[in-house]
């Protein structure tokens, strides 16, 4: 019996279906079993030699990359693209996630950080394409640039015009692509990056209670800045501190390395002065203090900071939370990062009831001491 050309391809393409099939169960099995199977198909060693010295090498990589039971078509799809490029020999430099991907990354953040996500989804770094590219009063006075993808789409492939459009301070803007409105444009990895050095979180020794509570190290390994241009993570004791001024003196800044990560958004302009640009550095009263010292990392949230590091009444008797700041009323002209005691009392600070005792300690002390002198005569 002849064969036919049409029964040829049909037997072809089965075996080609065949051989795909195999390979598939063989990169799936084999990556659903071992993450280090992974680094024997394809140029992923770099990312597996991170994720073993990272405090997340006690999970498998199928918990965040999908297995062959994972319900997820666009996953295998992007696993089957991976073996096809390897087979052909078309091997990236890098190991690079998509934009998409980064949204499913967030999505296995939430499962196990279910506490940090609804935090950080209650605060401001949370806020949507829409929020940020469609904001009228903004754009009429800023010109929208790529630069602003540095901060605000990190991840994002294209440019500026591929979001929003017009790019002009007239409007009516509108985004390019209105999947985009809700998605995050500072999604978890902005500040994290899963691969990178630390250890897992242990139990603590109970039977040391100072270990378990006030010495017991507070774990910040994660931290770090993506960098949209260079496209890789950069860790915070990586990232410098600036030296901050404020009218030709150098600011004393808080040694917080977390702070780091702050700076690189909230920046200061090139002459690094204080409350220039985006720059929110405390000074007055407040120098010395952190971001972290009174916000949140997630929630951003500071009602509690006046509270959780001073008494309710300050050296003028009032209540610090109901004084004339921008603690109080956004309204204030003293703003809280920078207000000082002057600001209130340009005649002259008055003595804090601590210096009165110390100056009355002083003075009965001085007084005592004539009185014996004169009695010694």
């Amino acid at each position: 019996m002849a064969i036919t050309k049409r029964s040829l391809l049909l037997g072809t393409g089965f075996l080609l279906f065949l051989l795909v099939l195999a390979a598939n169960i063989g990169y799936y099995g084999g990556a659903s079993y071992s993450g280090k199977y992974c680094t024997s198909c394809h140029q992923i060693r770099p990312s597996y030699d991170r994720w073993s010295h990272s405090s997340h090498r006690n999970m498998d990589c199928k918990e965040c990359h999908g297995s062959a039971l994972t319900l997820d078509p666009a996953m295998h799809a992007t696993n089957l693209r991976h073996l096809y490029y390897q087979v052909i020999g078309r091997l990236p430099n890098r190991v690079l996630l998509k934009d998409k991907q980064v949204d499913a990354i967030i999505e296995n953040c939430r499962r196990c950080h279910m506490g940090k996500f609804a935090q950080w989804t209650a605060g401001g770094h949370s806020a949507g394409y829409a929020h940020i590219f469609l904001e009228e009063n903004h754009n009429r006075k800023t010109l929208l640039m790529d630069d602003c993808l540095r901060c605000h789409g990190m991840f994002v492939e294209g440019n500026i015009s591929d979001i929003v459009s017009p790019i002009d301070n007239r409007g009516p803007w509108d985004l390019v692509n209105r999947d985009f409105a809700y998605r995050a444009v500072i999604p978890c990895l902005a500040c994290h990056q899963m691969h990178s050095d630390g250890q897992p979180q242990k139990i603590p020794n109970y039977l040391d209670p100072k270990g378990t509570g006030q010495f017991r190290r507070i774990a910040v390994s994660s931290l770090s800045f993506y960098d949209r241009r260079e496209r890789r993570h950069f860790p915070v004791d990586m990232l410098p501190m600036p030296v901050m001024k404020t009218h030709g003196r150098a600011v004393v800044l808080s040694p917080d390395p977390r702070q780091r990560l702050c700076y690189q958004c909230h920046a200061p302009e090139a002459t690094l002065e204080v409350a220039t640009g985006d720059d929110r550095t405390a000074i007055g009263v407040h120098e010395g203090i952190g971001c972290l010292g009174c916000h949140d990392p997630h929630t951003l949230d500071a009602r509690a900071s006046c509270a959780n590091c001073h008494p309710r009444l300050s050296n003028c008797g009032l209540d610090v939370a109901k004084m004339d700041t921008s603690f109080r009323s956004q309204a204030s002209l003293h703003n809280i990062h920078f207000v000082s005691c002057a600001e209130c009392h340009p005649k002259g600070v008055p003595k804090s009831k601590r210096q009165r005792e110390i100056e009355q300690r002083s003075t009965l002390k001085i007084s005592q001491l004539l009185a014996n002198s004169h009695s010694g005569l």
